[in-house]
Parts: structure tokens; C-alpha cells; sequence
């Protein structure tokens, strides 16, 4: 990272992002349960990154009842972390053959502290990649983003399949169970059922049924463009 920044401040501006993507409005008390710390210490450190301490501006802006914002130059050193992290989980999974339950931890790790060289040197080695093992869509050189195609699992009617683009990454846990399904990027799924009382969809991958949680299949993101009725055949 060119800033000036230390590894903490960096992983806040990046959590502002990631809430920022996830649900349009980022909280003091979000914040705090994304990364497990008291909202006490969110605000203190929301505090220290919306001053303008160089001259240069600041990273973050804060409103009372409004929530947190990145500034610009926020946002440019949050997409950076957050290629760095994405490019090193695809790295350790392809090339060093770790699972990709373990992948997020280590990466997020080391994302802080690797050089704008080495990041373009795992780049060209993976083939300048988009997305990560876990579909996560990789911010390019320039800070940009694309997922316009990626929709939530849950808003497919009964009836309808649709190709899985991207899974949760944050929970090992959650991982294990998903690949235990066959759920993961570049799988069909088709939704047989969804049961309106307890939010429970029944799922099709390949040729097993299997409930799953709404909360759960908000988290799950399919491509827009692939979905059909499941009496539509699909590529393998």
C-alpha cells in the first residue's frame, strides 16, 4: 500500500466496503459485528480516519444517524486490500493447493503487506483472473468492480435453476457444508420449493434435494443471465 496506513486501519476501511456492498448502509453497530470489536472502538477509529491529518483528505465520513461513508481516497485504498486479499486466496488455492475454507484467513493475513510488484506477479501467474475460488469478483488495476449479473439465490421462484456464481466466504464451517452439497461456483441449482413459514427453500444440485436456509441462500449469488425454468436444459 502506498498509504501510510497500519494493517488495522486498512481491514476497517475495507469492512466499510464489503458492509457498503452487502447492504447499501454501513453502521457503527454493522461495523462492530463484522469484525467481532466493540462499537466503541468502530467509533474511535471512524473518528481517527475521517481527519484530514496529511493534508490530503480524509478516508471516511461520518454523519450522526446517517452512517459511514468511504471518501475517494478511502475507497481506492479499500479496493486495493481487497484485490490483494481475493488474488492471494486464489494464489494459495491454485498454486499451494490449500482448501478453500482456509484460504480467507491466511489471505486476509498477508493482504496488507505485499507490494504492488509481487500483486501484479501473482496476477499474471493466475491469468489476470476476475473472480476468486469463491466467486468473489477480484477489483481490478483500477479499482473497479464488476457484478451486475450476480443476483441473490433467494429470489428464484419454484421451478427455476440458474448457474451459482459466488458463496460466503467468511465461515470455514459454512464452506465445508456448502462443498459438502455440491454447491459452488459453476453449479446448476434449481429451486423445487420454498416453504413460507421458516424461510426454507428446497434445493436441487445434480440429482440430491437438499433445505436450505434463506439467510443462507441470500448470502449465495447466481448469474442473472443463466437463469430458466428447470425444464430448460443447461450446459454441464
Amino acid at each position: 500500500m502506498q498509504e501510510n496506513l497500519s494493517a488495522s486501519e486498512q481491514e476497517y476501511l475495507k469492512a466499510i466496503l464489503l458492509v457498503q456492498q452487502r447492504t447499501g448502509h454501513v453502521t457503527i453497530q454493522a461495523l462492530a459485528a463484522r469484525m467481532d470489536v466493540r462499537p466503541a472502538s468502530v467509533s474511535a477509529m471512524i473518528r481517527h480516519l475521517a481527519q484530514d491529518e496529511d493534508g490530503q483528505g480524509s478516508y471516511v465520513t461520518h454523519t450522526p444517524y446517517q452512517g459511514v461513508a468511504l471518501t475517494r481516497r478511502g475507497e481506492k485504498v479499500a479496493m486495493e486490500l481487497l484485490r490483494h486479499q481475493r488474488l492471494l486466496e486464489l494464489f494459495l488455492a491454485t498454486t499451494l493447493d490449500m482448501s478453500w475454507e482456509q484460504v480467507h484467513d491466511e489471505a486476509e493475513c498477508l493482504a496488507p503487506f505485499i507490494s504492488e510488484d509481487l500483486e501484479e506477479r501473482i496476477a499474471a501467474r493466475l491469468g489476470h483472473p476476475t473472480r476468486d475460488q469463491h466467486g468473489d469478483p477480484i477489483p481490478s488495476r483500477e479499482g473497479l468492480i464488476d457484478t451486475t449479473d450476480d443476483i441473490p439465490l433467494n429470489t428464484l421462484e419454484a421451478g427455476m435453476q440458474a448457474k451459482v456464481v459466488r458463496v460466503p466466504d467468511e465461515d470455514p464451517a459454512l464452506l465445508r457444508y456448502l462443498a459438502s452439497l455440491g454447491l459452488i461456483p459453476g453449479s446448476w441449482i434449481t429451486v423445487e420449493a420454498r416453504n413460507p413459514y421458516g424461510d426454507i427453500l428446497t434445493v436441487r444440485i445434480d440429482n440430491a434435494t437438499h433445505p436450505l436456509a434463506g439467510e443462507i441462500a441470500g448470502r449465495i449469488s447466481i448469474s442473472a443471465a443463466s437463469r430458466q425454468s428447470a425444464q430448460a436444459s443447461h450446459p454441464n
